[in-house]
């Protein structure tokens, strides 16, 4: 935590209230906990995760980096000195609760599917094995000791199949370097950081879900009274995505006192955008309205958003798997009505 932050009026109260937070920190962990039982997938996981955290080191610098630990708490760091009531601990879990579910649910509507499509082409796969390593050598031994002449459709599937049972091990490496990969990833920098507890839901979420994550963490800590340029410098360290992490930490640099949209490097690409607009707001109120107006809006952006290019390399996965399997039948299915014309022929 740099020393500007602990500089900061706002520090040493806020950390204050984090020891009497602090005795309590099992009931927040219990209440986040049955609030997870009401949920599935990711958020279930998020909410289990965060829970985790309270009944372990639950350190007050961590808490003003992560923006969902925050959130569970910001109605407790506001209110007034003196025993954390089980009433109180129950209000602020919920109202994180309620922030985290419209953060987890910006997830693009075809990162949903991802896990189902990647497992069904992983069993297809399997299946492809199968065929390769049991069926399509029986059936060229068979067709070879009958002597049929297969079609160049045959010849091709048994040839694809031979190379298959040549490499067929590396599924399992790949499978196996997935897993290794999302242990890294989840130890490192990053995977701490980020919301998401695999690299595929990191890695694919959008930049407008992330700008909106950051406006949800600066709303939040300029509500618990840092000032701006503090603001920026946490919400900075949140973020995934290093350029919106330099940007930020850029922005915490910048006097922005008499600053017009038409100025400045600190400007996003468009210097009319929502956030130049909620950075440049003179009152403290307005400010933390905006952004969390833009969160709002940024998450729903980043739910209806079309990743295009995810959406066509599964529609062309799946056309060529099928055009494997019409092949495959063929293969087989030709050379077996051969088989069976010669056998009944010969009676």
């Amino acid at each position: 935590m740099g020393n500007s932050i602990k500089s900061d009026p706002v520090y040493e109260p806020l950390k204050s209230r984090w020891r009497d937070i602090y005795e309590s920190k099992s009931e927040f962990a219990n209440d986040l906990t049955t609030l997870s039982h009401e949920t599935d997938g990711i958020l279930k996981s998020n909410l289990l995760q965060i829970a985790a955290w309270f009944n372990q080191d639950a350190r007050f610098d961590k808490l003003l980096e992560r923006p969902e630990l925050l959130a569970t708490c910001v109605t407790a760091l506001k209110s007034k000195s003196g025993p954390i009531e089980p009433k109180l601990v129950e209000q602020s879990a919920h109202n994180g609760f309620f922030q985290i579910v419209n953060n987890v649910s910006s997830r693009p509507q075809i990162m949903k599917l991802l896990k189902f499509r990647l497992a069904l082409l992983f069993i297809i796969g399997v299946l492809l094995i199968i065929f390769s390593v049991f069926l399509a050598p029986a059936f060229e031994l068979i067709y070879g000791d009958f002597e049929i002449k297969i079609p160049s459709v045959t010849a091709l599937v048994f040839t694809v199949s031979r190379l298959i049972r040549a490499i067929w091990w590396l599924l399992p490496i790949l499978l196996l370097g997935f897993f290794i990969q999302n242990t890294i990833w989840r130890c490192s920098l990053a995977g701490k950081k980020s919301l998401f507890n695999n690299w595929i839901d990191h890695e694919f979420k959008s930049t407008r879900g992330e700008l909106g994550n950051w406006c949800w963490h600066t709303a939040m800590l300029l509500e618990l009274g840092f000032s701006p340029k503090n603001a920026y410098l946490l919400a900075g360290k949140s973020v995934t995505k290093n350029w919106i992490s330099h940007w930020s930490h850029s922005l915490a640099q910048v006097p922005l006192i008499d600053t017009s949209p038409q100025e400045g490097d600190w400007l996003l690409d468009d210097k009319f955008d929502l956030i130049n607009q909620a950075i440049l707001t003179p009152s403290h109120q307005s400010k933390i309205a905006l952004l969390n107006e833009i969160s709002n809006y940024y998450w729903s952006r980043s739910h209806t958003t079309n990743q295009w290019w995810i959406q066509l390399i599964f529609t062309l996965l799946f056309w060529l798997i099928g055009l494997l399997a019409l092949l495959a039948v063929l293969a087989i299915g030709l050379p077996l009505i051969s088989l069976i014309a010669a056998l009944t022929g010969g009676f």
